[in-house]
């Protein structure tokens, strides 16, 4: 026992080192017992949030438990524990002698409880034991607890698992060992998607695909994975699990799948699997939805994740990771070479691939034959309906029908651009001129009959010279 004090004191040397650089939040402490004049206090430094992780929402409650009473000699900083009053036994762990001091017994080392020993206090200590609960915020990063009584304390939170065993000798700064869990997610599988995985251009009625990283913490309890797909998207039941390149079995003893009120898809980790895996073990999720709708340009469909842990609540979560998809539309205006309106041009869209668009049931397909394509006409305004729900690439807008009169419109490309978000990118449009055909002779030629005329020109004026010369011989 005076080993495991000693180690006690100088793991709290350093800890209390370590809480000066801290700043302590107003954290709101209510407490069960009077202030006590012995003036004993513990500080609990907080979990710190991972960096460039954003907000996290922790609204964790803390219950301070006494479990033994001790009493400090003031010299040397020796300690004696002895059972509380209307206690008459001791947890696991520990036993207490016939002048009711106590002793520890486990098989813990250097200083720190086995998982057997804390659990044993867990189950020792009711609420009768309590002498302080703190509500903390993920704004505040310590708090203290002052004016307690000499004794050995057992803390626990809504975070996680328990904080840690203490006593007071005389002030006492403990870390909360529970760690906030990051969580990563990205779109893996589009037509094109940004460097970081949180935008991507897919054509309506493709499938995209996510992933999702949850890297296990100490103290993970309630691991809970939340995703929410806005209108545009639809999930494809298809959601799989991995552990080191290894598909956990989607059953109970692992996890759950199901959709909590506000969600499309919850996973529901157990606690003893998850307690099961290595602290830094990296949880991978995956599934896929269907792009279902063509007006993703300026209003993308969002897909947004998060994590809840700790309180079976749900207060304290990670922040929220939103990918949003789009796609893009090909717009055109119809006239004539005088800026009129022309109705009832017929156009056709081909991609680099020389298949022509067409949509079937939602879905953007592409097939080899111009007869089998969709034809959008204009109307007595000039505007053809847009070929909408595109992703990024080459098209090529061809006139199939020309409006009588006119000669047919030279062929128009776009390129919708590899990871331009920009409007300007996905919406594309274009205005389509007709020329007029030259106006083509109204009558045949006049063939032979100018050869006539001058062949009988020339007798006419043979036999006016004939004439002439007959004349002057006489």
């Amino acid at each position: 026992m005076k080993k495991l004090t000693k180690v006690l004191a100088i793991v709290l040397v350093f800890a209390m080192v370590a809480a000066l650089g801290l700043t302590a939040f107003a954290a709101e402490i209510s407490r069960n017992i009077p202030e006590d004049e012995d003036n004993a206090s513990i500080t609990v430094n907080l979990p710190s949030v991972p960096e460039g992780a954003g907000d996290y929402t922790a609204n964790n409650t803390y219950t301070i438990y006494k479990v033994f009473d001790a009493q400090n000699n003031g010299e040397d900083e020796a300690i004696t524990y002895t059972l509380v009053n209307g206690k008459t036994t001791v947890p696991a762990g520990f036993t207490v002698d016939e002048n009711g001091r106590v002793t520890y017994t486990g098989a813990g080392e250097n200083g720190e409880l086995t998982a057997a020993d804390i659990a044993a206090i867990a189950s020792y200590v009711t609420a009768a034991d309590v002498v302080a609960t703190v509500a903390t915020t993920s704004a505040d990063s310590s708090f203290t607890v002052d004016k307690l009584p000499y004794g050995y304390y057992y803390i626990t939170t809504t975070t996680g698992t328990v904080v840690t065993v203490d006593s007071t000798n005389p002030n006492a700064t403990v870390d909360d060992k529970n760690e906030i869990p990051p969580v990563d997610k990205k779109i893996t599988g589009a037509t094109s998607y940004d460097e970081d995985g949180l935008k991507a251009m897919a054509e309506v009625g493709s499938t995209v695909e996510f992933s999702v990283t949850i890297t296990k913490k100490k103290g993970a309890e309630n691991y809970e994975f939340h995703d929410k797909m806005d209108a545009g998207l639809a999930y494809n039941g298809d959601v799989k699990v991995f552990v080191g390149g290894q598909e956990v079995p989607a059953v109970r003893t692992y996890y759950t799948v199901g959709a909590d009120e506000g969600d499309t898809l919850t996973v529901r980790f157990e606690n003893s699997y998850i307690n099961s895996l290595p602290d830094e073990t990296v949880i991978t999720l995956t599934y896929t939805a269907t792009v279902t709708s063509d007006a993703l340009q300026t209003d993308p469909a969002k897909n947004t994740a998060w994590l809840t842990f700790g309180d079976v609540n749900g207060e304290n979560s990670t922040p929220k990771k939103e990918v949003e998809v789009y796609n893009a539309k090909i717009s055109i205006t119809k006239t004539d070479d005088k800026d009129k309106p022309l109705k009832d041009a017929g156009f056709v869209l081909k991609n680099s691939d020389n298949k022509y668009f067409k949509l079937v049931d939602g879905k953007a397909t592409w097939v080899d034959d111009i007869a089998d394509a969709d034809e959008h006409f204009s109307d007595a305004e000039g505007k053809v309906p847009a070929f909408a729900g595109l992703a990024n690439g080459t098209y090529t807008l061809v006139e199939k029908t020309i409006p009588g009169g006119y000669n047919k419109a030279d062929d128009k490309t776009f390129t919708i651009a590899d990871g331009d978000y920009t409007e300007a990118n996905l919406i594309q449009s274009a205005t389509v001129v007709n020329q007029g055909g030259p106006v083509l002779p109204s009558t045949g030629g006049i063939g032979t009959t100018i050869i006539y005329i001058i062949g009988a020109m020339l007798v006419l004026g043979a036999g006016v010279v004939l004439v002439a010369r007959r004349r002057v011989r006489a």
